[in-house]
């Protein structure tokens, strides 16, 4: 019953805010519809140029929306930071200069960054204009933060860091976080960057661009599969809600989170579990000829105190051309941070001491929001970076 009433109040709580935000595109728009009757998603569609933060930042207090001249500034922004982008870019070595400058200095300098530099790098385009007058993606909680993680979640994370104490980045290559193995782990913010969507009658095939993976799925009303079969992308099941493609997607396997030992450099404040109790609800609705809205509501109660909704504009872009996406074709990436490993144990434990120290000081912001939440109920604002970038990557 209660997973019934999640998902009637997150596709309630989606179609709400979505009327809100583009009455101005549906005034002569008629949704179009397949040969079979089912509303008509297909298309290649992108949400690259949104510069909406995920959470809101503290300037905005409780305002769900933006002025006009607040749009303007913060196309301005975007447009600086745009060309200061193309100013730092070396192609011949890491991101930036400004990555060099960070960590010039440092043993980080010769661990990361020069392994994957720019011709792996996705390159920025001109940024358009905001099409999402949001100020931040997080629809629900109404405060616009992702919610504290529990108790139990940071309990795990300081475990997995005690146990990584006195081991190299790089024993192994089981070692290497599972973004560099090519298993994404799941993205509590949802999809990030362009999609196609496929149809047939009773299927929906779900293409992302990049180092994501495609889904099949089935809209024939069949029941979920037995909890003990599960997978690293989970089993996802979707049906109609009128207008609105619902895909509910459970049974993850437990290994999101890399295992009980934490693996080098995982991204701290994103999903951190391990997926065993993760549930997603993902919505698709189209709101006009040139625009879809991407809903998520993640609900994993072992990792975070409350489920929370995030919604993503989505503008159609059928002229995009997307390539397939060969994460370790000619890779030479993973043998050499392995040899480099062993050629200075000492200079690899510095390295991995080091990043251990940064990440301390992430997991006890995280304890203080969980703190702060355990005693008052409510939660400060985070300052997130813009949605634009992938934050998963």
């Amino acid at each position: 019953m209660r997973d019934r009433l999640l998902v009637l109040a997150t596709l309630s709580f989606v179609v709400a805010v979505a009327g809100a935000s583009v009455a101005s595109q549906t005034s002569t728009w008629a949704q179009q519809r397949t040969p079979w009757g089912d509303p008509d998603l297909q298309g290649i569609w992108t949400n690259e140029d949104s510069g909406t933060p995920r959470q809101r930042p503290a300037k905005y207090g409780d305002r769900e929306f933006l002025t006009d001249e607040e749009v303007a500034e913060l196309e301005a922004e975007s447009l600086r930071r745009y060309e200061q982008v193309l100013a730092d870019a070396d192609p011949a070595g890491p991101r930036s200069r400004a990555d060099v400058e960070r960590t010039q200095g440092t043993v980080e300098a010769g661990i990361y960054g020069a392994e994957y530099n720019n011709s792996w790098m996705e390159q920025p385009e001109p940024p358009g204009p905001l099409r999402w007058k949001r100020t931040s993606l997080v629809v629900d909680p109404p405060h616009g933060q992702i919610p504290p993680y529990t108790p139990e979640l940071i309990a795990r994370v300081e475990a997995r860091e005690e146990a990584r104490k006195h081991r190299g980045e790089a024993d192994t290559w089981e070692d290497r976080n599972l973004n560099e193995r090519c298993m994404k782990p799941q993205a509590a913010t949802g999809l990030s960057g362009t999609v196609r969507i496929v149809q047939s009658p009773g299927m929906v095939a779900i293409l992302p661009d990049g180092f994501q993976y495609p889904q099949l799925i089935s809209l024939d009303g069949s029941a979920q599969v037995s909890s003990k079969v599960r997978g690293w992308f989970g089993r996802a099941r979707g049906r109609w809600e009128g207008d609105t493609l619902v895909i509910e997607t459970t049974n993850f396997n437990d290994k999101q989170d890399g295992g009980p030992v934490l693996p080098s450099r995982r991204p701290l404040g994103f999903y951190l579990g391990s997926g065993e109790t993760l549930r997603r609800v993902e919505t698709y609705r189209r709101l006009g000829p040139d625009q879809l809205e991407y809903g998520l509501t993640t609900d994993d109660p072992s990792v975070y105190v409350e489920p929370f909704t995030v919604l993503r504009p989505m503008m159609l872009a059928n002229d995009f051309l997307m390539l397939q996406s060969g994460c370790h074709e000619g890779n030479y990436g993973m043998p050499n941070i392995l040899s480099a490993g062993r050629a200075d144990e000492e200079y690899a434990m510095r390295a991995a001491l080091e990043a251990a120290e940064s990440r301390r000081s992430e997991i006890a912001a995280m304890k203080m929001r969980t703190e702060e939440w355990l005693k008052t109920g409510t939660v400060s604002a985070v300052d997130g970076r813009p949605a634009a970038v992938n934050p998963d990557r």
